[in-house]
């Protein structure tokens, strides 16, 4: 794809304006997953392999930046993933 370039008709404007957006919030949500596990690690919380995937395979971000919030003072997953 060619950087910065513009398309022309009103279809190709929606339809790959759609997939950079969509693409931009996949990297948004799998980043900001990536970054509570970061942070745990940091603190050295154990993570076991089934919260791991439960933190990587969630899609929502709102959860995704919930868990960030908790993970700078969780003592353990059952913290993080508390309601």
């Amino acid at each position: 794809m060619l950087k910065n370039y513009e398309y022309q008709s009103e279809f190709a404007r929606e339809y790959f304006g759609k997939g950079v957006a969509e693409g931009r919030a996949k990297e948004k949500t799998e980043t900001t997953a990536k970054n509570v596990l970061h942070i745990l690690r940091t603190r050295s919380v154990c993570v076991s392999d089934e919260a791991r995937r439960r933190i990587l395979g969630c899609q929502d971000l709102g959860q995704l930046q919930t868990w960030l919030e908790r993970a700078i003072t969780a003592s353990s997953t059952r913290e993080l993933f508390q309601d």
